[in-house]
């Protein structure tokens, strides 16, 4: 580097470590609602670097202010609210289905989801304050000290790991391959590493060399080069010849539409959502694939206990096999009927013995399905402020069921279920897989709003598939629905797109193919993970004797 672009480098950075307090507030904000723009459905990943540099900058001034612990816990807090509010807007969707009810409760998910999720990043900053120095080193102790805060974020009150930093990597590309080693924590680690690298370029030592500068960015350099070869070896790999024929249907019922409010309109959207889906599926000819999927909750009634609506499904089956989605109650529990949300798998002969296999959601999603009673203080109290609960058939929330396991098809193929938001989870697929051939995952994605919350959640979803190595089906109403294979990639099928009722109907058909790769991370978790954070943390001794 010559002595101008060092001069010019340094010059920027003073610029940015010594704002005022409020500019640099600002800034920091700015930074973290910038990093949309690194997820999907964009994926510019380069923006996220910008934004992780210029926080080490900013973390820079704050730490040499007197009261240090404050400016670099704001600066930490504002960018983790920016990065929420502007990845996760979407989150207010839920509240304006019923405008007239919840439209004055949309500071929730705007300003009071923001401001918690916030705390994490603050608490990242902090960590990496009182570990703060001058030396090129700093750069890893903010990585490692976000991918901590990043682990509790993802694990603390249920966990909530949406838009992890690995995932600014398109799923199937070569360094999102990554994640079949460490998973994608550990992913997000080397982003967070990649990330803030640049920021080394520049710091307060004036007897600092070009060379100690430039150590974090050629490290990474090598860390980015080796995913990038490695991950491109592994795409190379061919899938199984041996497929599954398997038809997935969504019909694009809004909300609103699906549950009206008087018991008349919802006996009239039960018979017109129940025949748009059946008509969807098509008949029962020998051409046609043997297993049909439909989303999550896909009728608006509890399909396994009303007999018209099930009889109708089993008929129409024919010799095929459906999986769906739906309400399920058990009225003959004490105290009360409880009730979930559920994966059945159906055939013909249902109709008189009841469905092959029951999963009963785990993970439920908070205020959504999880009443607002069962996992905050006074949650009694606020619970009526809030979005009814999923499919408005269970008032008082759902139950969640025991942990997913894999379920046996007929044919013999066995599957784990994944509903909904669970596929979020990397540690849930993991230490339930077993030996399952595919993962199965639905969802109603209009909950999320317009197109960045549905291509987020398919994005992440296929995270799941790298992980295990396993391709994955998804279905998602009003979302992403399509084959990801066990590299992350969407698979093509025949897809087909027509009109029922005005709603728009998705038919794809797709061979699944029937690979199975054992993958380091199904077999040791987050062990590289833990590794690589340690090492990041003992980099700062490394630092402090070879430059200080």
């Amino acid at each position: 580097m010559s002595q101008p672009d060092r001069l010019t480098l340094g010059s920027l950075h003073g610029l940015v470590a010594n704002l005022s307090s409020l500019r640099a507030n600002v800034l920091a904000f700015v930074c973290g609602v910038l990093t949309l723009f690194a997820f999907a459905p964009f994926h510019f990943w380069p923006v996220y670097l910008l934004s992780l540099s210029l926080l080490v900058w900013l973390m820079d001034g704050a730490r040499l202010k007197p009261k240090w612990r404050r400016a670099v816990f704001m600066r930490g807090w504002l960018f983790g609210a920016g990065f929420t509010i502007s990845s996760m807007h979407w989150m207010a969707a839920p509240f304006l289905i019923d405008p007239a009810k919840h439209l004055m409760f949309i500071w929730m998910p705007l300003i009071l989801l923001p401001a918690g999720l916030g705390l994490f990043f603050g608490g990242a900053t902090v960590l990496a304050g009182h570990l703060w120095d001058r030396t090129p080193g700093r750069v890893f102790i903010l990585a490692a000290s976000i991918g901590v805060f990043e682990w509790f974020r993802g694990t603390l009150f249920g966990g909530f790991p949406w838009n992890w930093p690995g995932t600014i990597w398109e799923p199937g590309s070569a360094m999102s391959q990554l994640a079949s080693l460490g998973g994608v924590y550990g992913l997000s680690i080397v982003t967070l590493m990649i990330a803030c690298a640049p920021a080394a370029l520049a710091d307060f030592r004036k007897d600092g060399t070009a060379f100690s500068r430039i150590i974090p960015v050629l490290i990474c350099v090598v860390v980015f080069g080796f995913g990038w070869g490695w991950g491109s070896q592994r795409l190379t790999h061919p899938l199984s010849e041996r497929t599954l024929d398997i038809r997935l249907v969504d019909v694009g019922v809004p909300l609103t539409e699906k549950y009206p409010p008087t018991r008349d309109e919802q006996i009239q959207a039960i018979l017109n959502v129940r025949g748009a889906y059946l008509e969807a599926m098509g008949d029962d000819f020998p051409d046609e694939p043997r297993l049909v999927i439909w989303p999550e909750a896909a009728l608006p009634n509890f399909l396994l206990q009303d007999p018209d609506t099930l009889d109708s499904v089993a008929l129409r089956l024919g010799n095929r096999v459906l999986i769906a989605g739906t309400a399920r109650i058990d009225r003959y529990v004490q105290p009360g009927p409880e009730y979930f949300n559920s994966l059945a798998i159906l055939t013909a002969n249902s109709r008189m013995r009841g469905p092959l296999a029951i999963y009963d959601k785990n993970r439920l999603v908070p205020f959504g399905e999880l009443a607002a009673a069962d996992f905050i203080p006074f949650g009694h109290d606020i619970s009526g402020i809030l979005p009814d609960a999923m499919q408005q058939l269970a008032e008082d929330g759902f139950t969640p069921g025991t942990p997913p396991r894999p379920l046996e098809l007929p044919s013999g193929e066995t599957f784990l279920p994944l509903i909904c938001y669970e596929a979020l989870f990397p540690y849930l697929v993991r230490q339930n897989l077993a030996d399952a051939d595919f993962l199965v995952n639905i969802s109603i994605d209009s909950w999320f709003g317009g197109k960045i919350g549905p291509d987020q959640h398919f994005a992440q979803a296929s995270y799941r598939s790298i992980e295990s190595g396993r391709p994955m089906v998804r279905v998602a109403n009003l979302g992403e629905t399509g084959l990801i294979g066990p590299y992350g990639r969407e698979i093509d099928g025949n897809r087909k797109v027509s009109e029922l009722n005005g709603w728009p109907v998705k038919v794809v058909d797709v061979a699944l193919p029937l690979t199975k790769i054992d993958t380091t991370y199904t077999r040791i978790g987050n062990t590289l993970a833990l590794v690589l954070l340690v090492l990041l943390f003992l980099s700062k001794t490394l630092f402090r004797r070879t430059y200080s």
